[in-house]
């Protein structure tokens, strides 16, 4: 079958009529019934039995509409971005970025560069760090923020900022904005999160040094989900700042950690990609958004101390 019978089947099959397919397809009925009669002459099958002036789809219809539906949605999907590439008038970027900074770094990021030239276009995309260097070799992905750095001659990858960990509590555990001893999780009551990449082995390995263990209630697999937690007073949850102090962290209590290690953010692109300009731009908003939200933070600390 060939793409235009597809979409008259498609047609047919769901508005029940040859004269309801010709007007939203906006074309003549005799060429719908053309094309479905070839259509049908060629698979040595009916796909609609003739009743009562209704067409009545045969289970073969049924079989084909199931793949049909799915094929022609994804030609949507293409037709989409073909309207899109030609609407065009600047650079397309396409960034990833960890869960953990979908809804602090990547949007922040995103409205700085659109604010500077409104004619970029983006896709913007949660990834955890171990699907990274995937999407970025297989070019499903421009570049990628993210808190590892990822080891590959093929890529390049540069430090954009960096950030600390927090500890978030659904009550009050100490003053505002001050350094908390770590020493407080100690067998409390605790929301592990797992599948968090370098910074949930910077928290185990902070923790473990120091004999702190911490009673895990429920392991979460995002930060998103362990806030939603600690505001049900589950057990409290230790995050990075860029999640604690996002919104979904509003009303809860959040302290710096004393003595734990800060950590890195990565930007991470191809060497050769095809954009070299657009990607050294978006690496320096990367820079920029990760300062400005550092800055947000601290004085968040402050207002507080």
């Amino acid at each position: 079958m060939r793409l235009r019978q597809i979409e008259v089947f498609y047609h047919v099959y769901r508005a029940g009529s040859i004269s309801a397919a010709a007007r939203d397809l906006n074309v003549s009925q005799p060429s719908i019934s053309k094309v479905l009669r070839h259509t049908e002459d060629q698979l040595g099958v009916e796909l609609f039995l003739r009743r009562k002036g209704k067409l009545v789809p045969t289970a073969e219809a049924h079989e084909l509409f199931a793949e049909a539906e799915d094929l022609y949605a994804r030609l949507s999907t293409f037709n989409r971005s073909l309207e899109n590439i030609g609407n065009r008038r600047g650079g397309h970027l396409r960034l990833g970025v960890l869960p953990s900074l979908s809804l602090s770094l990547g949007p922040e990021m995103i409205a700085q560069m659109l604010a500077d030239d409104g004619e970029t276009t983006f896709e913007l995309t949660t990834l955890h760090s171990a699907e990274m260097r995937a999407a970025l070799l297989e070019k499903q992905i421009d570049l990628t923020i993210g808190f590892e750095a990822i080891d590959d001659e093929r890529l390049r990858r540069s430090k954009v900022g960096s950030g600390k960990m927090v500890l978030v509590s659904g009550k009050k555990l100490g003053k505002h904005g001050q350094p908390i001893n770590p020493q407080i999780v100690h067998e409390a009551r605790f929301i592990g999160i797992r599948d968090s990449g370098p910074l949930g082995e910077l928290v185990e390995i902070a923790l473990a040094r120091r004999g702190i263990a911490p009673r895990e209630i429920v392991l979460a697999h995002t930060y998103h989900v362990a806030l939603s937690l600690v505001r049900k007073r589950v057990g409290m949850a230790i995050t990075d700042e860029f999640t604690g102090y996002s919104h979904l962290a509003s009303g809860l209590h959040r302290y710096p950690i004393a003595g734990f290690p800060s950590f890195p953010l990565y930007s991470t692109a191809l060497i050769n990609h095809p954009e070299q300009s657009l990607i050294d731009r978006a690496k320096s908003y990367a820079r920029k958004a990760a300062a400005d939200l550092r800055k947000g933070i601290e004085k968040l600390q402050s207002a507080h101390s």
